[in-house]
């Protein structure tokens, strides 16, 4: 006989493969017994021979439907990332232990770390049932509101979290929330208790500097704003204070997307004048836009250390002193031949669309090309899809669109592309701010709760005059976006 006391003492000392052996015989003798079917299949969960353990956890909960055994056999699942099968044994284990909060929130943690929203907000509901007075729980399910883009649910349940205790996290999700409503106010009040309880949180001061900037605030903007991603300033020594060197070499860097080294490089010609020497690190895809626009500035991929000064190129702005009601080159400041591609040989009105980016961080700044399908309906009109990489493969539901994104070569070559269109229709990215800065007549479709450097214009911008902005009125809705853009371009007609 199968001695179990042995098997335990032997998994208790991590003896995995002797106590298997002890459970096996067991089992083969008391088939599908309960207990030894769970104890077995915690070995194979902690041996991450997950099939097996979801085995004889299915043993177990069918021989004694338990919160353990249902727990052990969703855990099973969870591991091979099969999370809907997961989280309704996890249900089932919680009518089990209903009044078991710390049980229920360790279900709502792990659905939250799934992304299996739903489920994860209706494990919060039950513990804070449960235990109303938990201002971490109230702050955990307002982040899950947020995800389903219920930012009124989200915002109660941050207040709700902050009436219990005064705590970091609630403040500072509060005060970004408040930044997304354009309630800079009180973005900034709850940004600011923030940092009385964390003074050095970087999330905390970039969004505080961000709330500052979104209200063109620029000296107390940047004061934050030039906090963030400290591990990368730290790569680069001398940082700039904008006084005159005429005998020492500049290097400038990046530390943030295509889009804001093409905006902000229209300050380059200004830094010039200063030094002797300019240098600009920028990536490849860049390299050979910026170098056929800047012939004065050293462009360069790589860092050799020889420069005296270095500057992140989001900051020439401020090390110059050049505020928002100082932007220079609004007309445009980059220059691009006209493509010869045979495919803009048309005496249609070429009209380019853009509609996701690259980055799938920004979710609110895509729409999907379905929603701008009732703009292929113009007359007279050849339209051009700009997008490069078009991860659901949308453009091949409207055959009526050139693709022209999939064999761009860098932002050189788009560049050239985008001279040949009339208009430019697009989302708030990278190619958005090529066009502005070449010229390019522009439609830019804005989120509800745009990026601060569009501030809180709704129709035109400081930075380009070539954009007219169409900015969402309510959230994750672009219906109306659409529609007023097909007005407009009917109108034209």
């Amino acid at each position: 006989m199968a001695d179990i006391q042995q098997a335990l003492n032997l998994q208790a000392q991590g003896k995995l493969d002797e106590a298997q052996k002890i459970y096996l015989e067991f089992l083969n003798e008391n088939p599908q017994q309960p207990d030894v079917s769970n104890l077995l299949g915690l070995i194979y969960l902690q041996k991450q021979d997950f099939q097996e353990a979801q085995k004889y956890f299915e043993y177990a909960a069918v021989g004694f439907p338990c919160a353990e055994y249902c727990q052990n056999l969703g855990l099973s699942f969870y591991k091979q990332k099969m999370f809907e099968k997961a989280m309704q044994l996890f249900e089932k284990a919680i009518d089990y232990e209903a009044d078991n909060v710390e049980f229920i929130r360790n279900f709502a943690q792990m659905a939250k770390n799934a992304n299996q929203i739903d489920y994860a907000i209706k494990f919060y509901k039950k513990s804070l049932k449960l235990d109303s007075k938990d201002c971490i729980g109230w702050n955990n399910i307002g982040l899950l509101f947020e995800q389903k883009h219920d930012y009124k649910s989200a915002k109660e349940a941050y207040i709700k979290s902050l009436k219990i205790k005064k705590n970091y996290e609630a403040l500072h999700n509060l005060g970004v929330l408040y930044r997304m409503e354009r309630n800079f106010q009180e973005s900034l009040k709850c940004l600011k208790d923030a940092l009385k309880l964390k003074p050095a949180a970087q999330q905390t001061l970039l969004a505080l500097g961000m709330s500052y900037l979104s209200q063109k605030d620029f000296k107390n903007g940047y004061k934050y704003y030039m906090l963030k991603k400290p591990e990368i300033k730290a790569l680069y020594k001398n940082h700039w204070d904008g006084a005159e060197h005429k005998d020492k070499t500049l290097l400038v860097y990046y530390d943030s997307g295509f889009g804001d080294q093409i905006m902000f490089s229209r300050y380059l010609n200004f830094v010039k004048d200063k030094f002797w020497h300019v240098k600009f690190l920028t990536h490849m895809s860049l390299y050979n836009l910026f170098k056929n626009n800047f012939p004065d500035i050293d462009v360069v991929l790589n860092n050799d250390e020889s420069y005296d000064y270095s500057d992140n190129i989001m900051y020439l702005n401020y090390h110059l002193g050049m505020d928002f009601d100082n932007i220079p080159y609004s007309q445009g400041y980059l220059k691009a031949e006209k493509s010869d591609d045979e495919r803009f040989n048309t005496d249609k009105k070429k009209i380019g669309l853009f509609w996701q980016g690259n980055y799938d961080g920004y979710t609110n700044r895509a729409i999907a090309l379905k929603e701008l399908a009732p703009l292929l309906d113009i007359e007279d009109t050849q339209f051009y899809g700009f997008v490069k990489e078009d991860k659901l493969n949308q453009i091949n539901e409207y055959p009526q669109i050139i693709d022209i994104g999939k064999n761009v070569k860098d932002f050189a070559d788009t560049a050239s592309k985008l001279m040949n269109l009339d208009l430019f229709i697009t989302i708030d990215t990278a190619a958005a701010n090529l066009a502005g800065a070449l010229g390019v007549k522009t439609f830019l479709l804005l989120p509800y709760a745009s990026e601060w450097r569009w501030f809180s214009d709704t129709h035109t911008t400081p930075w380009y005059d070539s954009v007219k902005i169409f900015k969402q009125k309510e959230h994750w809705d672009w219906k109306p976006v659409v529609k007023e853009i097909y007005e407009e371009l009917k109108n034209s007609n």
